[in-house]
């Protein structure tokens, strides 16, 4: 239960860090990104409406009409005779991209009839009245620009939308068509797309006031058209603008305004039904503003036409530029870029379809970083790590798997702060793991270097299972060390002279068989037991143990020179050394156990030590332990003696030092 707890306490922090993160506008880039691929993933442009075409003012019709009608930009004239064609279908509404702000000044001969700049005007306007369908641009791009038609506080255009959301965004200056254009116009629409910080088109800008007028994107004044909607059928309601039938979704966002306040502003997210223009299969059928212009003058001339107009009947016509050099293409999430028509052209679609794309409740992705961090860390917790981490992984590709089913239906769930959430709290967890399993690691190796040496330790904690705890028979030795005449030194010293004197004593003699690659298994009172070739193997046991005993004795001795000078009570010790095959493991009960040895040879070197006494000496080894030494001692026979518990006698040896040194230098 603790564990579960502290992972939940891990997710809850975690989840506050995601979210908190989730507020920095590189990591809301880094959402728009997965927006994007998401975007990619589920486009389609098969359910691209087939009602909306476009005409490109592409490379190919401006080379080709730059020696009769000169360079970009053209005569007005050229734009009528394009109406003119498209009237012919009839097309359902015509939206044109291109700005008519000023009046025409260029001078165009004709097969040797002159055309001036008004007369121009003219025919286009002409143009568009007879069309009575076409939408013409206003553009809201830009900041600060007088415009022809008005300035200031006065409005630039007029437009019959009424008691609609005023939290739209205020544009301080438009530039319309001409007046007499505008006029002409069966409805103007604005040309402003809004660019995110990283580049793309995303939004759509459904309306801007202006002077207390509402004007409506082209593609909602083309959606109004295309439908025979009255004004009054376009409404805002909530956060939804009502098209008709259609509910666009509308996001409330903060926008800096041109007046230094800032204010809320109205956008929708657009979705993409396709890829950008040319780019393989087209999303929308689209043909070259020269091939419909040459028909034209065909069909004027009797000829058959190139293109036949009834391709456009009841279509809703986009005509933009694509040329490059005209600055109208935008970055968009499907690839590469887009022409502003097409942009137009998709937003228009979403309208007609009612397919749109709307965020997921602000809540539901709160919601989503607080399981997810709680999920990823509790699964560390109950499972393990890497079973955790799996399960941490399997929930990330779970939640983006659903993340792009939601999109396909037009749900925008935010993935970038959930998953963020998921890592976090994973690598959170998996840390706290290690740290306490190092803690706990490091708590063990701290008891457990007080009972073998430093080295063997070392080995055991980089490869427990060399231990080979449990039960195990193995070939070892076993030194049981005890005091002489201890019960008579206790009884004659006060306890604290009784334990300092001992605890000093031990100290010693523990350093001496650690440094014979010994374990301690247990004090017995005033005795020490040492095991030798336990828990790690070691061939050389019964030398380590011998050369052990004899480094006793020697510590022993520097011992009482000091206790003598400080005028303390000296000690003598026995030592007894039996090898052989003995059961090495964890004893005790499920609660309480000890690393330690049974058997009959361990006895045997317990009985070994007491016969000290009886000898007068302070080193007997076993004939077992005598055959295993492969160093240079001194040994003296002490005789087969029959141990208490045995029946068989048992050859005994005294260990007085290595042949040709000191005792307790190494053989």
């Amino acid at each position: 239960m603790r564990k579960l707890l502290t992972a939940a306490g891990i997710g809850f922090a975690t989840a506050a860090v995601a979210a908190l993160l989730g507020l920095l506008p590189f990591v809301r880039t880094i959402e728009l990104k997965t927006y994007d691929w998401r975007m990619r993933l589920v486009a389609d442009g098969a359910s691209a409406r087939s009602d909306i075409v476009l005409v490109a003012i592409d490379e190919p019709s401006i080379r080709s009409l730059e020696p009769a009608v000169g360079r970009w930009p053209w005569p007005r004239l050229v734009h009528a005779a394009l109406l003119d064609f498209l009237a012919r279908a009839p097309a359902r509404a015509v939206v044109y991209d291109v700005l008519f702000a000023e009046r025409d000044r260029h001078s165009l001969t004709i097969g040797g009839e002159q055309w001036t700049g008004e007369e121009s005007d003219r025919a286009l306007v002409e143009a568009t009245a007879r069309a009575g369908n076409v939408v013409h641009v206003v553009s809201a791009v830009g900041e600060a620009s007088a415009t022809e038609g008005g300035g200031g506080n006065s409005p630039a255009v007029e437009t019959p939308y009424r008691g609609l959301d005023t939290v739209f965004e205020t544009r301080p200056a438009l530039a319309p068509p001409f007046p007499e254009l505008a006029k002409a116009s069966k409805a103007v629409g604005h040309n402003l797309l809004v660019l995110d910080p990283d580049g793309p088109v995303r939004r759509s800008v459904p309306f801007i006031r202006h002077a207390g007028q509402f004007v409506p994107s082209l593609a909602v004044a083309a959606a109004v058209l295309a439908g025979g909607l009255p004004p009054a059928g376009v409404r805002t309601e909530g956060r939804s603008l009502h098209v008709g039938p259609r509910a666009m979704p509308l996001l409330v966002e903060q926008l800096p305004s041109f007046y230094g306040e800032r204010r809320e502003g109205r956008r929708s997210l657009i979705r993409f039904p396709g890829g950008v223009l040319n780019a393989g299969k087209p999303t929308y059928a689209d043909y070259s503003f020269y091939d419909l212009f040459y028909s034209e003058q065909q069909i004027a001339a009797g000829q058959r036409p190139t293109v036949d107009p009834s391709v456009f009947r009841d279509k809703v016509v986009f005509v933009g530029t694509t040329a490059a050099g005209l600055s109208d293409v935008f970055a968009v999430p499907v690839a590469g870029k887009m022409p502003g028509m097409q942009v137009h052209a998709s937003v228009l679609d979403n309208l007609l379809s009612g397919r749109f794309m709307a965020p997921a409740p602000g809540w539901l992705g709160l919601v989503l970083v607080l399981a997810c961090a709680l999920a990823a860390s509790v699964a560390i917790a109950w499972f393990g790590v890497w079973r955790g981490v799996g399960t941490a992984s399997l929930l990330a590709l779970l939640l983006t798997a659903a993340a792009v089913s939601l999109f396909t239906r037009g749900t925008w769930l935010r993935v970038t702060e959930p998953l963020l959430a998921t890592a976090m709290a994973a690598f959170a967890a998996v840390a706290y793991q290690y740290l306490v399993e190092d803690r706990e690691k490091r708590k063990v190796k701290g008891l457990f270097v007080r009972y073998v040496s430093k080295d063997v330790c070392d080995q055991l904690m980089a490869d427990p299972a060399r231990a080979r705890l449990g039960g195990q028979r193995r070939e070892m030795s076993v030194l049981f060390s005890d005091i002489r005449g201890f019960t008579t030194f206790s009884e004659g010293g006060t306890p604290e002279e009784v334990v300092g004197l001992l605890n000093e004593y031990f100290s010693r003699m523990v350093h001496v068989v650690f440094a014979h690659r010994g374990t301690l298994d247990k004090f017995i009172g005033d005795a020490v037991m040492a095991l030798f070739g336990a828990p790690l193997d070691d061939p050389d046991h019964a030398d380590h143990a011998v050369q052990a005993a004899l480094d006793m004795l020697d510590e022993l001795a520097g011992l009482n020179e000091r206790w003598a000078a400080e005028g303390r009570p000296t000690l003598a010790i026995g030592i007894g050394v039996n090898s052989g095959d003995m059961v090495a493991g964890n004893i005790g009960s499920s609660s309480i156990m000890s690393y330690t040895v049974v058997g009959d040879a361990v006895n045997l070197g317990a009985r070994l030590e007491s016969l000290n006494k009886e000898y007068g000496t302070s080193i007997i080894v076993s004939e077992a332990t005598r055959a295993l030494l492969k160093g240079r001692y001194d040994i003296r026979g002490l005789g087969d003696v029959v141990v208490k518990g045995k029946t068989r006698s048992v050859a005994i040896y005294e260990v007085r030092a290595a042949a040709g040194r000191a005792a307790g230098e190494p053989a």
